[in-house]
């Protein structure tokens, strides 16, 4: 065999072998629930979910429900295992305004090292609830 056909032979295997690592998924679970501020729920914003190993996850929250958690393919989840999360969340600004939005929670809460917000993800359906203050 010749030498160029051993590197291309060669280059072909490892290749494949990224190709087969990269369809390699965690484990995922499914994530729905409720954040409310203050007791209320909180009407819109964001949630990000940072595993200890791996891809972040983020979803919408919608009257006070986590919606559409989001990692690799919609609504898959977030990988199993903990993660660290934070929320955000803005008043709407009115039609043509060019005013920055108003937080309606604590900026410290979309810091994903400062929120201290944290959950254990398992497989199949996850209820979370985060009550922020």
């Amino acid at each position: 065999m010749s030498l160029s056909r051993i590197v291309v032979a060669g280059g072909l295997v490892v290749a494949s072998a990224w190709l087969v690592g990269c369809s390699d998924k965690p484990s995922m679970g499914e994530v729905s629930g409720t954040v409310t501020y203050k007791g209320k729920a909180l009407p819109n914003g964001s949630i990000t979910f940072v595993p200890e190993k791996g891809r972040s996850a983020s979803g919408v929250i919608k009257d006070g429900q986590i919606l559409n958690v989001t990692c690799f393919e919609p609504n898959d989840g977030v990988p199993v295992g903990q993660a660290k999360v934070a929320i955000q969340a803005f008043a709407e600004r009115a039609e043509g305004s060019t005013a920055l939005a108003r937080p309606l929670i604590p900026e410290g809460y979309g810091n994903i090292e400062r929120s201290n917000l944290k959950a254990d993800i398992k497989a199949g359906k996850n209820e979370l609830k985060f009550e922020l203050n």
